[in-house]
């Protein structure tokens, strides 16, 4: 799997467990959800660490921010940062 699949595995991975609310929104989730998609990610260390940069690439592009809501401000607990009152989330 090329980075950029995994990019956008994990980019579509976070959106869909973000839609089902703050239990689900939280990096711990995604990152296993991600791993049991990807052929030997539960198992390869080296898969996991290739995960492991693209969720954090995902923060450092600005592409997700930490925190939920108020109550749930900062890590595990992810969002999608609204630049534009237009961007689709």
């Amino acid at each position: 799997m090329s980075y950029q699949d995994l990019h956008y595995l994990v980019l579509q991975v976070a959106g869909e467990l973000l839609r089902k609310g703050p239990g689900w929104a939280q990096q711990s989730a995604v990152l296993s959800e991600v791993a049991r998609r990807v052929p030997n990610g539960a198992n390869d260390e080296r898969i996991q660490q290739r995960i492991l940069t693209a969720w954090h690439d995902l923060f450092r592009t600005g592409l997700l921010s930490w925190g939920y809501n108020i109550d749930n401000p900062d890590a595990p607990f992810y969002h999608v940062p609204e630049s534009d009152p237009k961007r689709p989330l």
